[in-house]
């Protein structure tokens, strides 16, 4: 099976084809397995819950806070719509990898909620499916008021989007907060760090991040990970091309990746967390740097590599935690949208080990 990756502009496409309903939403449509918390590529535990249960949201202002918070995603409540208040989802960010393609409507009254139910009769979770054309959209109410439509599903089937969606509406709504992951939940309510302090998992901005120190190794259904050093350079040099040289300084991290996923792996996008930024691998060190095979990755493949990061040399590389994609959508390659593997940089041993490639660049010291 070839696996098809999402974009916004396809969710961009999606929303506009499906103008003519009753009210319109953006998202994306992942190539993903059944639903179900734990299914294929999903490193999303259960664990106990620290967040109490709240009132439920009686206005659209009152979900529209709930909603960003657990999502990171600022809901607009849009008037004009026949049927209520529409909560218009931004282009950016839309979670779309995260939920798929969905639409918000706060109904007017109980009329409007039924025109949006429509004739049928629910499934067993209290989904109304309802034809559009050659796909299907879910559609579920949530208390007296809001409704959730799904777009654009191929069958009358859930998945893991549909899941992290349904939570995410029912603790905005309900002021359920008891029903997310543990990784869903805002680390600012449970009291955690991804940079320091007790290792564990919790949300930032709504994306989901695991996190253990440098000595640990980060285990996922996706793959699993290790810090094998760092080091920071002035510059990177290779034989016969010109020194590569940072705004500010080097961090190169040298890693190993398994793939305990049953799809291969085509790309990594690893990324440096630090001093609340997050910078991306140095593009031009990513090519030059040794690693010990090329992508994709197979299943049970191994994977020892180098790379760059362009820090402030203001900044101290051990407040930093490498990050690494460790969830996927079915065969999608691990996205960050999804969920974040983070490996705390300070405790790493502070030399790199041996490449196991022929070659590389050579990092050259302060």
């Amino acid at each position: 099976m070839s696996p098809r990756r999402s974009s916004p502009r396809h969710a961009v496409r999606l929303v506009t084809m499906l103008a003519a309903l009753a009210f319109a939403g953006c998202g994306g449509d992942g190539n993903e397995g059944p639903g179900g918390s734990g299914g294929p590529g999903s490193p999303e535990r259960s664990g106990g819950s620290d967040l109490a249960d709240a009132a439920p949201a009686e206005s659209p202002a009152e979900f529209v806070k709930q909603f960003e918070r657990f999502t990171g995603i600022p809901l607009k409540p849009v008037e004009g719509d026949i049927s209520g208040i529409r909560l218009e989802v931004p282009l950016k960010p839309s979670r779309f990898a995260r939920f798929g393609a969905y639409a918000l409507l706060w109904t007017r009254d109980e009329d409007s909620r039924k025109r949006l139910l429509g004739r049928g009769r629910p499934d067993g979770d209290g989904i109304y499916w309802q034809p559009a054309g050659n796909s299907f959209t879910a559609v579920k109410p949530f208390g007296p008021k809001l409704v959730l439509r799904w777009i654009g599903r191929p069958a009358k089937r859930t998945t893991v989007q549909w899941d992290r969606l349904e939570r995410a509406v029912e603790a905005a709504s309900g002021g359920k907060a008891s029903v997310l992951e543990s990784a869903e939940r805002p680390c600012s309510d449970v009291g955690l760090d991804p940079e320091e302090g007790d290792t564990g998992e919790c949300s930032v901005r709504g994306i989901p991040r695991t996190f253990v120190d440098a000595d640990d190794e980060l285990s996922t259904p996706a793959l699993e990970a290790r810090v094998l050093g760092v080091e920071s350079a002035a510059k990177l040099t290779s034989p016969g091309l010109a020194p590569l040289v940072p705004d500010g300084r080097f961090l190169i991290v040298a890693y190993r990746v398994v793939n305990t996923s049953s799809h291969p792996i085509r790309f990594l996008q690893p990324q440096l967390s630090v001093a609340g930024r997050t910078v991306p691998e140095y593009p031009e060190a990513a090519f030059l740097l040794p690693r010990s095979r090329e992508l994709p990755l197979p299943p049970g493949g191994i994977l020892e590599a180098h790379t760059a990061f362009d820090i402030p040399s203001s900044v101290s590389p051990e407040d930093g935690a490498f990050v690494l994609p460790v969830a996927r959508n079915g065969s999608d390659d691990p996205s960050l949208e999804l969920h974040q593997g983070l490996i705390r940089v300070s405790g790493a041993p502070t030399r790199l080990p041996k490449p196991r490639a022929s070659s590389g660049a050579r990092p050259a010291g302060d």
